[in-house]
């Protein structure tokens, strides 16, 4: 039976029709950017009707990103959609714009990771750590098998994690991982070398616009020093934070994907192998691999959630 998948993110809505593992079609629209939960909502359920015009699906799934209230449907707050300040109730509010078929929603990294374990990297591994480097890091954790959400919602949050717990004693920053390997924190700290006399070509090439995934491969291949010592000092962190996760969970494998990962390439992934290895208790040797679904993660593990309520 078929199900719709839905990736909400910050820039873009999209939206996939998926049966038996296939994706049958995609739509795709901006997000909007006025007119808060309610226009967000409504073009969630445009995507819907684009992508499914017959209403063959069975039911509907949705990435979001923030932590979702478990078993609710409920997103509390969504720091990177407009006016998004309060919870709302995105299962019944997109059931009700879609002739009331069920709706489930998840955070976005989590149902990235169903993805990869159910069609991707992750196949036929029973505890792995999937791990997505954008603007932010976020995590999914499938435990025995099974995708672990936590009581609260908030298992997997890997960038909330601590690898320096002297950055906030000395007022640097609060020390978590998405301090020093998320793409927003990587700019400023880019900006911040700029300023103070440490020219890049991150900034020279990007002005007063965001500094994009390519624009750090480019800076790397061409020898730029700041981009070089800025994505060591990530690796290093996200080394750290893996080993802690490895270490407490006694993980197989972690997948890594998002646009950075992503734009880095073999090279990183294969330095950061190294860097964990060098950390891991008893030298276990923890294989990176490389996420396989692509763009369509989010949405297509958002239509698995389908799936999943079934079972």
């Amino acid at each position: 039976m078929a199900s719709i998948g839905i990736d909400l993110g910050g820039t873009k809505i999209l939206a996939v029709l998926v049966e038996n593992g296939q994706v049958l079609g995609k739509h795709k629209l901006p997000t909007p950017t006025a007119g808060g939960p309610q226009a967000i909502l409504e073009a969630m359920g445009v995507a819907a009707h684009e992508v499914d015009p017959a209403g063959t699906a069975v039911g509907i799934g949705v990435g979001v990103p923030g932590p979702v209230v478990p078993d609710s449907g409920v997103l509390p707050l969504a720091c990177n959609l407009s006016d998004w300040t309060s919870p709302v109730d995105v299962a019944g509010e997109l059931s009700a714009r879609c002739d009331r078929r069920p709706v489930f929603v998840d955070n976005d990294c989590n149902v990235a990771t169903l993805a990869e374990h159910q069609l991707g990297a992750g196949r036929g591994v029973d505890n792995l750590v999937g791990v997505f480097l954008g603007t932010g890091v976020g995590a999914g954790l499938v435990l025995d098998g099974r995708l672990r959400r936590g009581p609260h919602g908030m298992a997997g949050e890997i960038g909330h994690t601590f690898v320096d717990f002297w950055a906030k004693a000395n007022g640097e920053s609060q020390g978590e991982l998405e301090d020093y390997a998320g793409r927003s924190a990587l700019e400023h700290r880019a900006r911040d070398l700029h300023s103070q006399g440490e020219a890049s070509l991150l900034v020279s090439e990007a002005g007063e616009g965001p500094i994009k995934s390519k624009l750090w491969k480019k800076a790397l291949d061409m020898g730029d020093q700041p981009a070089i010592r800025l994505i060591d000092q990530a690796a290093e962190a996200l080394a750290a934070a893996l080993a802690t996760v490895v270490n407490l969970l006694d993980i197989e494998i972690v997948v890594l994907g998002g646009g950075m990962a992503e734009r880095l390439g073999p090279a990183f992934r294969d330095d950061l192998v190294q860097r964990l290895a060098s950390r891991t208790f008893a030298g276990r040797l923890v294989p990176i691999r490389t996420a396989e679904t692509g763009d369509n993660s989010g949405a297509l593990g958002a239509a698995l959630l389908v799936e999943e309520s079934r079972t």
